[in-house]
């Protein structure tokens, strides 16, 4: 008995030296940081996890095969662009675009004027809006032939909405949205994107055709009579809402 009661105790001791001396961590808690996909980094052994905040951008990420499908659909409209590095801002965890492209025509011949860092699915929208609406909308222009040119007001820019500094990062900031400044072409004069209130001219008609058109495909469509600040543009996005409400602000003016 009381050599068992030593084996016993000779057994306690290795058991007991070999628990650990603390008790284990917590997990960390899900709400408050997780490992984003893009940037997902491993520990060192005996170490604490590495904790990365998901921003923004990091949340519209397309998995590998709807990437490559997007760039099919590129493909397939006849866009001419680039892969580029992804935009990862070291002082902001939302702005930024983790699989840009840059464009540099919308459809063969029609040149974005300067080129337009955009998510590709920025990027498709706005090559089927110019090819299923703008182009029809061009043949009614009897007097400027071809279009040539969509003059690019902005795509990527990490900004607040409206130029708030302290505002709601506006759809820009993930490559979500284009700005429009205006239409050349290799005959006519350019039609720039202006109030037109009832000129009733062919240049506001086209403007107000493919305007209204731009909301079959992009989620937001703000331009003159918005409000001022989009008075010289048409602001076209992609954000996604809740039950799929689309914002189309078309403007116009008072009837004679």
């Amino acid at each position: 008995m009381i050599r068992m009661g030593a084996a016993f105790c000779v057994m306690a001791g290795s058991v007991m030296a070999d628990a650990p001396n603390e008790a284990p961590r917590p997990e960390p808690r899900p709400d408050l940081t997780v490992t984003a996909p893009s940037q997902a980094t491993e520990a060192p052994d005996d170490s604490e996890p590495v904790e990365v905040t998901i921003g923004q951008r990091d949340l519209l990420v397309l998995p590998a095969d709807g990437y490559a499908a997007c760039l099919a659909d590129l493909d397939r409209l006849g866009v001419v662009y680039t892969q580029t590095d992804p935009i990862i801002p070291d002082d902001d965890r939302d702005c930024g675009i983790v699989q840009p492209v840059t464009v540099t025509e919308i459809v063969a011949g029609v040149a974005v004027t300067p080129a337009a860092v955009l998510r590709c699915p920025t990027a498709v929208a706005f090559a089927t809006w110019t090819t299923d609406f703008v182009l029809p909308a061009v043949q009614r222009l009897d007097d400027r032939g071809a279009l040539t040119v969509i003059e690019n007001g902005s795509g990527y820019i990490c900004r607040r909405r409206n130029g708030d500094g302290s505002g709601k990062l506006s759809e820009h900031a993930f490559g979500n949205a284009v700005d429009i400044m205006g239409f050349q072409f290799d005959e006519g004069p350019r039609i720039a994107v202006q109030p037109r209130e009832a000129e009733g001219s062919m240049a506001e008609a086209f403007q107000d055709a493919v305007r209204a058109a731009a909301c079959l495909e992009f989620s937001t469509v703000l331009g003159p009579g918005s409000n001022a600040a989009h008075d010289d543009h048409l602001h076209l996005d992609i954000v996604a809402r809740s039950s799929g409400y689309r914002l189309c602000e078309q403007g116009g003016g008072d009837p004679d």
